[in-house]
């Protein structure tokens, strides 16, 4: 039996359009596997287990091949900024106008958060705000933190 493409039938000559249907087919199940990271960065309210409002400028810094580079994100309505790793192995974050309830103390330097291990098994950061049950999420970060005062702010 032959195929209208001659693909079917031919015992052992293989035509140039079959070998291009097959690359192709092997190539495009391919193209989801090399793709980058996404990391998820929640912010919630260390007291009320909230997240905080939609729009809240949050600064991520990180280390890749490049040098360290910083990242200008603003909160969806969950609370949460994401971004990919680009090859870098940690990451820090900084919300705008707030402070993190216990992760670090004020005017020391941030905390570097491992890229890997918040893909493989998520992290929260300490609260010292609040008693919240809050379990870890693959790719995600939690972040506890409490709005900062103007006389914090200038502190910090």
């Amino acid at each position: 039996m032959k195929s209208r493409f001659g693909c079917v039938g031919r015992k052992w000559s293989v035509s140039a359009f079959c070998v291009r249907i097959t690359i192709f087919v092997l190539v495009s199940s391919f193209v989801g596997i090399a793709r980058a990271d996404l990391i998820r960065v929640q912010f919630l309210n260390g007291r009320t287990g909230k997240p905080i409002a939609q729009g809240r400028r949050i600064w991520v810094y990180f280390n890749n091949r490049a040098g360290r580079q910083i990242v200008d994100l603003h909160t969806d309505s969950q609370g949460t900024v994401q971004f990919e790793s680009d090859g870098a192995k940690t990451f820090q974050a900084n919300p705008v106008g707030y402070l993190s309830c216990g992760e670090q103390p004020v005017g020391s330097s941030p905390r570097d958060y491992p890229i890997d291990e918040v893909l493989k098994t998520g992290l929260l950061t300490r609260n010292d705000c609040g008693n919240l049950n809050t379990e870890p999420l693959r790719g995600r970060l939690v972040y506890f933190v409490k709005p900062a005062s103007g006389r914090q702010l200038f502190r910090n």
